[in-house]
């Protein structure tokens, strides 16, 4: 009985000892990612652009400078996926846009108001 609690306590000796020479070899081949060098503030600073909202023109008002989009939601204002009729900051984004068009397009919230401040035809 002892003789085989010694072996069995060398074949765990044996196992644990050999796995963490196995493991020191390996972490001496591969960098892990506290080797990494140490991030500066600015490559944690947000991106300029925010990503652009997909969307779908549903109507045109160029006259008092309106689109109407069905959009898959504005993530960074809480707006929820749905038809929407946005204002639009300069009349000349809406030149060439007819329903029916896919867009992404970027939006500003002025208190309850949302205006689109890019449009990217997407078709």
């Amino acid at each position: 009985m002892r003789r085989v609690m010694l072996i069995s306590w060398l074949v765990i000796l044996t196992a644990t000892i050999g796995g963490g020479v196995w493991a020191a070899e390996r972490m001496a081949t591969k960098p892990c990612a506290a080797a990494a060098p140490p991030a500066t503030l600015a490559s944690l600073a947000p991106p300029n652009e925010l990503a652009l909202t997909a969307g779908k023109i549903v109507a045109v008002d160029a006259k008092d400078g309106r689109l109407t989009v069905n959009h898959r939601g504005v993530a960074r204002y809480y707006l929820e996926p749905g038809t929407f009729i946005f204002g639009v900051e300069d009349p000349a984004l809406l030149t060439g846009l007819t329903p029916g068009d896919k867009i992404r397009f970027d939006v500003e919230r002025a208190g309850k108001r949302y205006t689109i401040t890019r449009i990217e035809n997407s078709n």
